[in-house]
C-alpha cells in the first residue's frame, strides 16, 4: 500500500506537498500512507496522488446538505481535481483559485504532519466563500498488480481529536467531527503519470469544509489536528493557522 499525497496550490505551478490529510509514498519495504493534512503541490508534470470523486459514501456540509450549488463531497472533487491539474479553474487579483468567481479554493500551509506548526496569508474579496479540506487520506490503485488501497475504517474520523475554530470560535471538534467527513470515489479516477507503479487516485476520505464567506476584516482560522487510532500505521499531526483578510 502507498501513502496518498494531495495537492493544493495554484493550477499554474503545484508542488509536492501535503495538506491535512493522509498521503502515501511506497518504500521497498513497507508502504505507508500520509494525512492530507499537508498540501501536496505538484506541477503538472509531476502529478503524483490520487484523490477520488462522485459516489458520495458519506457527506458533512457546515451543517447543510448542499452549498453554493454542490454537495461537500462535490466541492471537495472539485478542489482536488484542480489541485492535480485535471482543472483548470480561473486565478483572481488575490492569486486564489476561484469557482464562478465566487467559492475560493483555499490554500493549505505547507507542513509534514509531525506536529510541525504552519501558516499561510490569504487575501479574499467580499462574497466569496471558501472550501477548505483540513485532515483526510487520499486511495490509489497500481499497475503493478498492488491491491488498490482500501477505505479506512469511519472510527478513525470519528475518533479524531480534532478543533477547527473560525476567530477562536470552534466550528469544529470531536462532538460534531462526522458532520464534516466524507468519503466517495472518483468517477472516473484522477491520472497519475510518471509514478509508477501509482496508477490513479480513486478515492478521498476525510474531513472538510465548505464554509459561507467572512465578514470585511481579518480573520483567523485554526486546525489543530491528530488522530488517535493509526492510520495506514501512522499518526498525523497538524497544527496550521491561516490569517484570512477580507477585503471590500
Amino acid at each position: 500500500m502507498s501513502q496518498p499525497l494531495i495537492p493544493t496550490g495554484e493550477p499554474s505551478g503545484l508542488q509536492l506537498k501535503t495538506i491535512n490529510n493522509p498521503a502515501s509514498t511506497k518504500n521497498k519495504n513497507k508502504n505507508m500512507k500520509t494525512p492530507i493534512t499537508k498540501l501536496i503541490k505538484l506541477s503538472l508534470t509531476a502529478t503524483l496522488f490520487g484523490l477520488c470523486v462522485v459516489t458520495p459514501l458519506v457527506a458533512g456540509l457546515h451543517g447543510n446538505s448542499h452549498a453554493f450549488g454542490k454537495t461537500a463531497a462535490g466541492w471537495i472533487e472539485v478542489y482536488e481535481r484542480w489541485a492535480f491539474g485535471e482543472l483548470a479553474v480561473p486565478i483572481d487579483e488575490n492569486g486564489n483559485a476561484v469557482v464562478d468567481r465566487h467559492v475560493v479554493l483555499m490554500p493549505i500551509p505547507s507542513t509534514p504532519g509531525d506536529g510541525t506548526p504552519g501558516h499561510i496569508d490569504v487575501t479574499l474579496d467580499a462574497g466569496q466563500a471558501l472550501v477548505l479540506p483540513l485532515w483526510a487520506f487520499l486511495g490509489t490503485d497500481y499497475t503493478d498488480g498492488t491491491p488498490p488501497d482500501p477505505l479506512l475504517d469511519v472510527s478513525i474520523f470519528q475518533t479524531l481529536n480534532i478543533t477547527f475554530q473560525i476567530d477562536g470560535v470552534t466550528v469544529i471538534d470531536q462532538t460534531n467531527v462526522l458532520n464534516f467527513y466524507s468519503a466517495f470515489f472518483f468517477n472516473p479516477p484522477i491520472p497519475i503519470i510518471g509514478f509508477p507503479p501509482v496508477n490513479s487516485i480513486i478515492w478521498f476520505q476525510g474531513i472538510g469544509i465548505v464554509y459561507h464567506p467572512l465578514s470585511v476584516g481579518t480573520h483567523t482560522l485554526q486546525l489543530d489536528a491528530v488522530n488517535t487510532q493509526p492510520a495506514f500505521g501512522g499518526f498525523f499531526e497538524y497544527h496550521n493557522t491561516w490569517t484570512v483578510t477580507v477585503e471590500p
